[in-house]
């Protein structure tokens, strides 16, 4: 899939998600509240809504919401979308086969922290909460990683 293909494809879905949204809401304003078995439905439909509208930020800004991080451009999504498009190029197969090897070879430390902090976007604080290790050592996983990885592809 191009990259362009995956933009009008997040669009298309924004635009639905947005829709179903505005029209779970009207429903759920539409309910009787002093109907009990209406206004459980409320409070699962609410929920529902909560749901779409975290996804739909999410959709909206290529990153997980309420990440504080701030600048966007940092962003993991960000940074992988700007380097497609300086690469003007999609990676090949036997380039994914070579990546896939590369994440292989290292350690098991190393490749959940780099792929907790490079591919699900999570903070080095968030990882060491997860893994129940310091901020400075997932830190240094990270970094060997990287090290490692650029090593294999320069």
């Amino acid at each position: 899939m191009t990259t362009t293909t995956k933009a009008t494809w997040i669009e298309t879905l924004i635009s639905q998600y947005a829709t179903d949204s505005r029209a779970l809401d009207n429903y759920r304003k539409s309910l009787d509240l002093d109907d009990p078995q209406e206004k459980e439905e409320a409070g699962t439909v609410s929920e529902m809504l909560s749901d779409m509208r975290y996804a739909l930020t999410w959709l909206k800004r290529g990153r997980r919401p309420g990440s504080r991080r701030g600048v966007e451009i940092t962003d993991v999504y960000r940074q992988r979308e700007i380097y497609i498009k300086l690469s003007g190029q999609e990676i090949t197969d036997a380039e994914r086969l070579r990546l896939v090897d590369s994440l292989l070879a290292l350690s098991d430390r190393e490749r959940t922290c780099f792929l907790l902090h490079m591919a699900q976007g999570l903070t080095l604080l968030e990882i060491s909460h997860k893994l129940n290790l310091s901020r400075g050592a997932i830190y240094e996983y990270v970094k060997r990683a990287k090290a490692k990885l650029k090593q294999d592809f320069i």
